[in-house]
């Protein structure tokens, strides 16, 4: 197998990586915040789409909304974390950062449903503002197109007799 046809298998790969960690990470905001708000957890689906089941949300803006919300900020934490530490892997940290900061802004900001079952549509039934989801998506894109810019040099990087 050729060089390059590994990195794209390694990309292509870290890509389906990143979509299954992107879904459980926005779930995980969901389980988190019904836990906090006193809400019961039925249930986690994570396959073929993500889906966060419960019950006796009294809270429900802070419920719907922290799946995006703790899906874009926790892995940019993670991404900090490892450029803290110096790990010579922190640029596959910053590719998930940046793609979960995109896929969940998009998910927030696109989403124009006015009812449930997505998380926008809920979020809009319940009272937000339809410019809030828009701005946290606009916010969210941009934040990961701003980490994505840069990112091929690791995975495509210049080798010496390429300079000629």
């Amino acid at each position: 197998m050729t060089r390059t046809l590994r990195r794209w298998l390694f990309i292509l790969l870290f890509l389906i990586a990143c979509w299954f960690g992107m879904e459980a990470v926005h779930e995980i905001g969901h389980v988190l915040a019904a836990w906090c708000s006193g809400a019961t957890v039925e249930r986690v689906v994570l396959l073929p789409i993500s889906r966060t089941d419960t019950a006796g949300v009294e809270h429900p803006l802070f419920v719907y909304g922290a799946g995006a919300v703790f899906g874009a900020v926790f892995p940019v934490f993670l991404w900090t974390v490892a450029c803290l530490f110096r790990l010579k892997i922190a640029y596959l940290f910053r590719f998930f950062a940046w793609f979960c900061l995109i896929a969940n802004g998009a998910y927030i900001g696109c989403d124009f449903s006015t009812v449930g079952p997505t998380d926008a549509g809920l979020l809009i039934e319940h009272g937000a503002s339809r410019v809030v989801l828009v701005l946290f998506g606009l916010i969210g894109v941009s934040g990961g197109l701003f980490l994505w810019h840069g990112q091929s040099r690791f995975f495509f990087p210049k080798r010496e007799d390429d300079s000629a």
